[in-house]
């Protein structure tokens, strides 16, 4: 007899396919950083290591500025006045311009004249100063001021009345120089006046504290800058050996 299967036989089970994902994986994230925001923590972290350095540096620098305003000699300062003007002896249109144009030509002359032994000395004479004309030159300015025929002379000493006296004293040697050189040149001499006598200064002109401490403060800080500069150029070295 031919045997069947038996219908209520379950039948062999099917292995199933192996699946293989081929998806590509994941790129990493990389965390974007700002270059400006890296180099800025670096100089952070390095201030906070070197913050002894600063510190020592902007004292020292401070202490610097305080003892040259106390060890400098004082300095006060005044200014005067002296107007050029043109003498006419004739009421003539062409004698005007000749003299206006005599006084353009020499103000820049008698400025430079107010620097010189001829108008320092007799100042120091007159006064009766103890000082010799080539050092009282470095204390004297005289400039003409823009557009006009108006010299205005600063004058340096160590007290404030010795600045108004030889202010006062160098003014009245300019005039007789000024009155002096054109005394010739007939029909039109020059003349000077002063139109703003110098004042008693009541302040300092130097030494001055707080100009001496914001000097000695950047330089105390351009001398810590350079100090960690050259410790990190060493310290880098180092490590690339």
């Amino acid at each position: 007899m031919t045997s069947t299967p038996d219908s209520r036989t379950p039948a062999p089970e099917r292995t199933p396919y192996m699946t293989i994902d081929t998806a590509a994986p994941p790129l990493p994230r990389y965390r974007h950083e700002d270059p400006g925001s890296m180099h800025l923590r670096d100089v952070l972290r390095v201030i906070r290591r070197s913050w002894m350095i600063i510190v020592a540096a902007v004292v020292a620098g401070l202490l610097a500025g305080w003892l040259v305003t106390v060890f400098m000699p004082e300095r006060y300062e005044t200014e005067t006045k002296v107007l050029v003007d043109p003498v006419v002896s004739v009421e003539a249109t062409d004698t005007l311009s000749q003299a206006s144009a005599l006084v353009a030509d020499r103000v820049e002359t008698f400025a430079a004249l107010a620097q010189t032994p001829a108008v320092l000395d007799p100042a120091i004479d007159a006064i009766g100063a103890d000082v010799a004309s080539t050092d009282l030159v470095d204390n004297v300015t005289a400039e003409v001021l823009p557009r006009t025929s108006i010299i205005n002379i600063t004058v340096e000493a160590g007290t404030p009345t010795n600045a108004a006296e030889l202010a006062n004293a160098i003014a009245a040697s300019l005039i007789t120089q000024i009155e002096g050189d054109a005394a010739a040149a007939t029909p039109i001499s020059l003349t000077g006046t002063v139109v703003e006598a110098p004042e008693i200064p009541d302040e300092l002109a130097s030494p001055l504290l707080l100009l001496n401490l914001l000097v000695g403060l950047a330089v105390g800080l351009l001398v810590a800058f350079l100090v960690i500069v050259f410790r990190q150029a060493l310290s880098a070295g180092t490590r690339g050996r």
